[in-house]
């Protein structure tokens, strides 16, 4: 069952609120957020086959998150969609549901279901986070036509990495209990959210950004508000970490795959230079095992909360 009564979140900030069911082919329900960018692509995008993109969203965030990034693309249909436990998409509770393999099958599933809907496959799959670690391994497994993968600073955890997930699980886990009682409004929850990522954010977070997120994160009951994200779920997506590059190491990603890196890496900032070239490393690692053409493009400026 999801958090909220599920209703369309207000503002909407241009997105249509639907859903992508998989249920029937062993996935489950998404809240999908669509836009459809007007620019000077605009009608062909939406009635001649223009660009169609799924955007599936990072843990603890959701897919509203994308909203100030995907308004400044002219001519794109976006379809943002919340992950397994996250926002108004379905919460399984059964023990291993939130292992990062089932997040690659339902990527495999949100793609195909957004090719069936639009009658055409992505021109591209822009993931953020663990998202696209998740969707490469996915794809080493079994292949969907994706266009090209445009991976948002994702994970890169190495085994060092993959251990210091418990500790991230624990710390997700007392930051719930911290919550427990709500928001005084729909602001605070933006504010909070600033605050939590604290030291992750390389720039003060954009102001739409955090509206957007307490407008589809959120949801008033009996005047508090709270997450959509249930942290538990979030805690398990860190306590199952995968250190990808290890595991693509005798595998291949049948896709072009191009990886945003964040120049600041998540860490303090005396151990800057030693992080980014362990995280640059991972990354080469991985379009290594993908088709020609994939490359590790650093964007300076941000960290690894860019979109926001």
């Amino acid at each position: 069952a999801s958090a909220s009564s599920g209703e369309a979140p207000s503002p909407n900030f241009g997105a249509t609120s639907s859903w992508l069911d998989c249920s029937s082919k062993g996935g489950l329900k998404h809240r999908a957020l669509e836009w459809l960018t007007r620019g000077w692509a605009w009608w062909p995008c939406v009635a001649r086959g223009g660009p169609v993109a799924p955007l599936p969203a990072a843990s603890s965030l959701c897919g509203g998150a994308f909203a100030p990034v995907v308004q400044r693309i002219p001519g794109i249909c976006a379809v943002a969609c919340d992950q397994r436990g996250h926002g108004d998409t379905s919460a399984p509770t059964e023990e291993g549901s939130y292992h990062w393999d089932h997040f690659g099958e339902d990527f495999l599933r949100i793609v195909e279901a957004v090719t069936e809907k639009y009658g055409r496959a992505p021109t591209a799959c822009v993931t953020h986070s663990f998202a696209g670690d998740c969707a490469v391994m996915a794809l080493s497994k079994r292949s969907v036509p994706v266009g090209q993968m445009i991976l948002l600073d994702p994970v890169l955890a190495d085994p060092a990495g993959v251990t210091a997930g418990a500790r991230l699980a624990k710390g997700t886990k007392r930051l719930g209990e911290k919550e427990a009682g709500g928001f005084d409004s729909a602001a605070a929850v933006g504010e909070a959210l600033e605050k939590v990522l604290g030291g992750a954010l390389a720039r003060p977070m954009d102001g739409e950004a955090k509206a957007a997120f307490a407008a589809f994160g959120s949801f008033e009951d009996a005047g508090r508000w709270r997450l959509k994200c249930r942290r538990e779920n979030e805690a398990m997506v860190y306590a199952n970490r995968v250190a990808t590059a290890d595991y693509l190491a005798d595998k291949s990603v049948p896709a072009k795959v191009q990886i945003l890196f964040g120049q600041k890496r998540r860490g303090k900032p005396e151990d800057q230079a030693e992080l980014y070239a362990r995280d640059w490393d991972q990354a080469e690692r991985v379009v290594g095992r993908c088709l020609d053409g994939s490359k590790v493009h650093l964007v300076p400026g941000v960290g690894h909360f860019l979109i926001l």
